[in-house]
Order: structure tokens, then C-alpha cells, then sequence
């Protein structure tokens, strides 16, 4: 897990410079983990509480596996550091590595608000709901993306910081959404921006089988479950 400077393989370079969000941008992190940890604390309260069969024993703790490491990804110390001629962002698994040749210019935005946005004013209750977050990015000579921040893990000030370290010139849009994004800047917004929908339904409906194991090992009567093999 790379989450200190000091962990830069020696090959890049001496660090010249690191980062890390604000303490201000944190809420943002604990509040899209929140939900899912709520899940783990569940299903390990439930599992102490009565004698599944191995197979839904298994099955929960592979669910609790998972959403673990989605809330740690979520969580994580973060970090950002740049050397004389690599810019180097911190995974779960070892270093994203960027030549700072590579990056022609940087492209940032205060608020990248999502699709439904569009059609909204600027001011109001709706926009607020759809406000977006912060959004960084490096591209190279032909506008493509070699690297991203996200908003809702950075801070907008150590956004603006890095991308005015890493390259002499830097678009700046106070408030843009993801469609006028990617016709500004074909192919730095993703398909799942564009396109939200279909992930929105897929995590809806994985959310509601889960849910649906969860209760029914927690509500339903014992003689019920052991009909089918759920209870020992």
C-alpha cells in the first residue's frame, strides 16, 4: 500500500513535493462509507447471533470481504507526490506513475456537476441536490487523460495546487457538467458519468439481493431456515 512519501521506489527521483486532501474534504469520504460499513456491522452482528450453514456463512463473509474493501478504498490514507520528472499517485497496490513530460496541460473544475444537471439553474434547491464535486485533470498533447483527482476524495484548494505545480497552463471552469465537459474536452468524463443509469440500476439491484440474504437470515424463523439448509 503506497501512502507515504518515503515509499517512492528511488528510480523516480527524490520527492520534491507531496500531498494530501484537506481535513475539510474528509465528511465527503466518511458519508459514501458510511452505508456500506453499516452493511459489515450487520451481517457480523447477524452472524454472531445465530448458527448459519457454511455455504450463506461463506457467502456472507465474501459480501463482507468485498464491501470492506470498497469502504477501505473510500478511507485510505491518500497521497500524491512529485518528483523532478514523475508525478506518482497512491493505490491499494503500489504507485499510478506519470512522466511530468507527458502532461501538456491540466484541466480543472470547482464543480463537476453529474448529467442531470444540465437542464438546472445555477441557484436554487434542485442545482444544490446536484452540485457536483471538484474534478482535476492531466492530459497529455493529443487531450487525452493521464491523470485524475477525485472530488470526492480532494479538496478543491489541493486540486488547484497540484494542477498549477505539474503544468505551466491550466483551464479553469468554476462550474461545469459532465455532458458540456466532454464535448469541451472529448473523453475526460467516463462512460459511467455519462451514462449513470445503468450503474445506478446494477448497484440497486445487487443492494436489494444483499439486503433481502440479510433479512431473511435475521427475520426469518429458525424452523423455516433450516428447511432450507441456511441454519445448522
Amino acid at each position: 500500500m503506497a501512502e507515504y512519501a518515503h515509499q517512492v521506489p528511488e528510480k523516480y527521483g527524490e520527492a520534491l513535493a507531496s500531498y494530501y486532501p484537506r481535513i475539510v474534504s474528509y465528511h465527503r469520504r466518511i458519508l459514501t462509507a458510511l452505508p456500506p460499513a453499516l452493511v459489515i456491522v450487520g451481517i457480523l452482528f447477524l452472524l454472531t447471533r445465530r448458527r448459519f450453514a457454511l455455504p450463506y456463512t461463506l457467502m456472507m463473509v465474501v459480501v463482507v470481504v468485498i464491501v470492506a474493501i470498497a469502504v477501505y478504498s473510500v478511507l485510505k490514507p491518500t497521497i500524491v507526490v512529485r518528483t523532478k520528472t514523475h508525478l506518482l499517485s497512491g493505490r491499494i497496490v503500489g504507485w499510478k506513475v506519470i512522466e511530468l513530460a507527458e502532461i501538456d496541460r491540466t484541466v480543472f473544475t470547482e464543480r463537476l456537476a453529474p448529467k442531470k444537471a444540465t437542464n438546472l439553474p445555477d441557484g436554487g434547491a434542485k442545482s444544490l441536490t446536484a452540485r457536483g464535486v471538484p474534478a482535476m485533470w492531466a492530459v497529455n498533447a493529443k487531450g487525452k487523460s493521464v491523470f485524475r483527482l477525485d472530488g470526492r476524495i480532494w479538496d478543491h484548494k489541493t486540486m488547484r495546487k497540484i494542477a498549477a505545480d505539474i503544468s505551466a497552463q491550466t483551464v479553469v471552469y468554476p462550474r461545469i457538467n459532465v455532458v458540456q465537459m466532454n464535448k469541451q474536452h472529448p473523453g475526460l468524463v467516463t462512460f459511467n458519468e455519462l451514462h449513470p443509469g445503468w450503474k445506478s440500476a446494477t448497484v440497486a439491484v445487487v443492494s436489494v439481493i444483499v439486503l433481502a440474504l440479510v433479512a431473511a437470515g435475521a427475520m426469518l424463523p429458525e424452523e423455516t431456515l433450516q428447511q432450507f439448509n441456511v441454519l445448522r
